[in-house]
């Protein structure tokens, strides 16, 4: 009788398999924004310490980093890994030469690395060592040493190769076509170790009009057969919030939504991005809203939450599901995640003299006008004179929120956080801040500014902070950041 019930375990297990194999499962790993900086490029002193103070990207671990990401993605055995972009910290042809190293282990274990540039990757002309206190320029990679660098990770034999970019086409799960995408413009860069006049760096993205137009060839073509289509690449395609063509364009290719729509139809649904170092997934519906391109934005690598994603691929149920992981700890470093989460709290000074720049170059023009203005209606009047005096009062009174709010979004999921608190928080900064510099008209001020000026950018805010696009239109919708369904 035991007996018996070994075999009839052994032939359920092995039907099983059977099935399985027969169900065309596939299973990938997608990362982001690695900026992987080659340890023979740091010596330790005030130079990498300056570098990693107040940026979000831990540069001085990110080897550690992605030793710990390649052991991690080979105990996930992964038939593919995508890496959509930024492989390295500023282009230099020695972290390639590294990463190179981390993706033939992974190939060692049958796993199928894919990568394509990002706009840190090919002639970059801020490629340097860190020496002690001081910086060092070496060489960075021409585009086509990328591709040769990488001949084997999406640039080889057994792909198709675009000639106008570095995009390519490959099937590295049987029916399942992945087209990896060149979105960046480092071709406009310049260099002057290459003999240019003056070091200049594009980070923008865009489709060249022969690359579109290929794209939707070998889309269609694929289509035709039966096949399915993902797409990767470093910029955005989709609006992660409203307006961010508008507030954030250098992170979104130029003409999104003719492409999107474009892409659409061609058959493609699922697009794998990077570049904002967010971990956020967007949907864009066609005007019938009868089809859909579902983006899924991974964030950096090197920084908090250190998020990679899980894809299972189901071809005869054509859709996929998405589940985010984060790496916790290194070999190195234990408390991972706890380092990178004060890395997002230490540059909140960064973002608010961002922010209040921003602000400076519209009104500092003006705030003569806006002094002489409110001084005629008597009281006192402290307008700040500087950017930087601007940037301090807002540290003043929004500083605790602000990195509220940074978590917030790079963790993804937003709407799960408290936002109605952090607006109201927000708020209560803004009202402050109003109180300190117009004491004597705060009240008049406050009113204007809740009548006037917040109602225009709510639904920005609303957008950012509740995870939601299109607010208020007939396409507005909501994706979830962490685990979703796509529908392939």
């Amino acid at each position: 009788m035991k007996t018996k019930l070994i075999y009839i375990m052994l032939l359920s297990t092995l039907f099983a398999l059977d099935s399985l194999a027969s169900h065309n499962l596939g299973r990938m790993v997608v990362i982001s924004d690695t900026h992987l900086l080659s340890p023979e490029l740091v010596t330790p002193g005030s130079a990498i310490d300056r570098a990693d103070s107040g940026d979000t990207k831990m540069a001085s671990m990110s080897d550690d980093i992605m030793a710990s990401l390649t052991d991690s993605i080979i105990r996930l055995q992964p038939q593919v890994v995508l890496i959509t972009g930024d492989l390295t910290y500023n282009g230099e042809r020695a972290s390639h030469e590294r990463m190179r190293q981390y993706l033939d282990q992974m190939a060692s274990h049958g796993i199928k690395p894919l990568v394509i540039p990002g706009n840190h990757d090919c002639n970059n002309p801020f490629s340097k060592r860190f020496e002690g206190d001081h910086t060092v320029p070496v060489a960075t990679v021409t585009r086509d040493e990328f591709a040769q660098i990488y001949r084997d990770y999406g640039y080889g034999v057994d792909v198709e190769r675009d000639t106008a970019s570095l995009s390519y086409c490959c099937e590295p799960i049987e029916g399942l076509v992945v087209i990896g995408i060149d979105s960046n413009m480092d071709e406009l860069n310049t260099l002057t170790s290459r003999g240019d006049k003056a070091d200049t760096y594009c980070k923008g993205g865009h489709i060249k009009d022969e690359t579109l137009q290929w794209i939707i060839g070998l889309a269609e073509k694929a289509r035709a057969q039966g096949k399915h289509v993902i797409a990767m690449m470093h910029h955005h395609l989709v609006e992660h919030f409203d307006q961010q063509d508008r507030l954030l364009a250098n992170y979104i290719v130029q003409d999104h939504d003719t492409i999107a729509q474009q892409f659409m139809q061609a058959g493609i649904h699922t697009i794998f991005t990077g570049h904002l170092h967010v971990t956020d997934a967007v949907s864009q519906f066609n005007a019938e809203r009868t089809d859909s391109i579902v983006e899924v934005a991974t964030g950096s690598a090197i920084c908090y939450p250190f998020a990679l994603r899980v894809i299972a691929v189901d071809q005869p149920r054509q859709e996929a599901t998405v589940e985010t992981r984060w790496l916790t700890a290194t070999a190195t470093c234990p408390d991972l995640r706890e380092k990178g989460r004060q890395r997002i709290i230490n540059s909140t000074p960064g973002m608010a003299a961002m922010l209040s720049g921003k602000a400076w170059d519209k009104l500092g023009g003006r705030m003569g006008q806006l002094k002489a203005m409110l001084e005629m209606n008597g009281g006192k009047v402290g307008l700040p004179s500087t950017p930087q005096q601007a940037t301090q009062l807002v540290l003043r009174h929004m500083s605790e929120v602000l990195s509220r709010a940074m978590l917030a979004v790079v963790e993804g999921n937003e709407q799960e956080q408290d936002i109605e608190g952090i607006i109201g928080e927000v708020k209560q900064g803004i009202h402050a801040m109003i109180e300190e510099v117009a004491p004597d008209q705060a009240d008049n001020l406050w009113d204007f500014f809740q009548a006037e000026v917040y109602p225009k950018f709510e639904p920005v805010v609303r957008s950012v902070l509740e995870d939601r696009n299109a607010v208020g239109t007939p396409n507005e919708s909501h994706t979830d950041d962490l685990r979703l369904t796509l529908h392939l």
